[in-house]
């Protein structure tokens, strides 16, 4: 069997007055938003004993009668106890909070710099390679390793050819002809081209001529 609720004893509306007004001293620097909010923590913070209903009535009673502050935001209303003279802060008080101020916005600074070096670093982080890729990577160089070594093999082995003098020789003689004759095309190539040139059409460089021909080379 559930125990039972204690059942919480209401109080009268000047007794409930009084609590509201002596909740409100407490909380002069933590002002509640909205008549229906502040009945509800209110009622909440004085363990029910004044009903949500009578601390809006009781709210809205000593706003009337300027015995309480309050303001509106919207369509709330910001209540809290009045200030009282020795309550105002001194100057020391004063410079004090300022000290505060400046350096609660030196931390926020700061803060602010180490969040973008995080940002910075959670970015680098994102950008490299994954568990997977690094795998497909290795494997990739693993077989791209066995199949160079599988070339070297016959290599060490001495299996490979050797090549004649006289083969070498027939390369080399091969590689002079057939470079002479590039040479010799090349110049009668560029011979055309200055005649070409000699007269470009307007607006139009021999760059772009070149170009768009499709030729290979230097110009």
């Amino acid at each position: 069997m559930a125990p039972r609720k204690e059942k919480t004893e209401k109080t009268s509306g000047d007794q409930g007055t009084a609590m509201i007004m002596e909740y409100l001293k407490k909380q002069k620097h933590s002002p509640v938003f909205g008549e229906i909010t502040e009945a509800i923590d209110i009622s909440a913070n004085l363990h029910n004993k004044v009903t949500k209903s009578s601390a809006v009535k009781v709210l809205k009673d000593l706003h009337e009668q300027n015995l309480i502050a309050g303001k509106a935001a919207g369509k709330q209303i910001v209540y809290h106890a009045l200030q009282e003279p020795h309550d105002a802060a001194s100057p020391n008080d004063i410079a004090a909070m300022d000290r505060e101020i400046t350096h609660l916005r030196e931390e926020i600074a700061t803060a602010r710099g180490e969040e973008r070096i995080l940002k910075a670093n959670l970015i680098a982080l994102n950008a490299t390679m994954s568990a997977q890729d690094i795998r497909a990577s290795l494997e990739a160089l693993g077989a791209q390793k066995k199949d160079i070594l599988s070339r070297l093999n016959p290599l060490r082995s001495g299996r490979v050819k050797p090549v004649s003098p006289q083969e070498k020789a027939e390369v080399d003689q091969a590689w002079r002809l057939w470079n002479s004759r590039a040479n010799t095309r090349k110049n009668i190539c560029m011979e055309v081209w200055a005649i070409v040139t000699e007269e470009m059409p307007e607006g139009k460089t021999k760059e772009e001529l070149w170009a768009e021909c499709g030729l290979d080379g230097d110009d």
